[in-house]
């Protein structure tokens, strides 16, 4: 076993074994912010950065975390998410039910379209305090094919029209 010693309010203490420098760290004797020392350590080190003695610290069960000295937790952050524009879920919504609707895409066609397009604008304006331009695009692309299957379909339905007029 080692032998240790530590600095309290300007006076060194030790040496000491290390059971007794555990039982004076649980005692209280021997502080956080105390500098601890023993053969082998370059230098003198405040008992907080000694990981070898740390878990002999107490830790009162009414610390919280914050205000424990001994086994400090990092901070955790968190990036804040802008939310997500509402015109651009409408707009993806819209434009999905415009690829499964039979004969009628354009009633929901259009309104993808020009959800998607205020969705992008409100989005570019906002600097980044609004997302959702993933979806707002996705929208628009639905929506425009959408669209085109409306004119597809009308366009089959007019020629079948004009077809079966001539053969009268």
């Amino acid at each position: 076993m080692s032998e240790w010693y530590y600095g309290r309010a300007g006076q060194q203490e030790g040496p000491i074994d290390e059971a007794t420098m555990r039982s004076r760290i649980a005692a209280g004797q021997v502080g956080p912010t105390d500098l601890v020392w023993r053969e082998g350590m370059g230098e003198w080190l405040p008992l907080a950065q000694v990981a070898e003695l740390v878990s002999a610290a107490p830790v009162s069960p009414y610390a919280t975390p914050s205000t424990n000295p001994v086994a400090a937790p990092q901070e955790v952050v968190y990036a804040q998410v802008p939310p997500t524009s509402g015109l651009a879920i409408a707009s993806l919504v819209c434009g999905i039910l415009s690829l499964i609707m039979c004969y009628v895409n354009a009633v929901v066609a259009i309104p993808a379209i020009i959800c998607g397009h205020m969705a992008m604008k409100r989005i570019k304006e906002s600097r980044g305090q609004i997302a959702g331009h993933g979806m707002a695009l996705a929208g628009l692309i639905c929506g425009y094919i959408g669209l085109a299957f409306q004119l597809l379909t009308i366009g089959v339905i007019a020629v079948a029209v004009v077809s079966e007029g001539s053969n009268f």
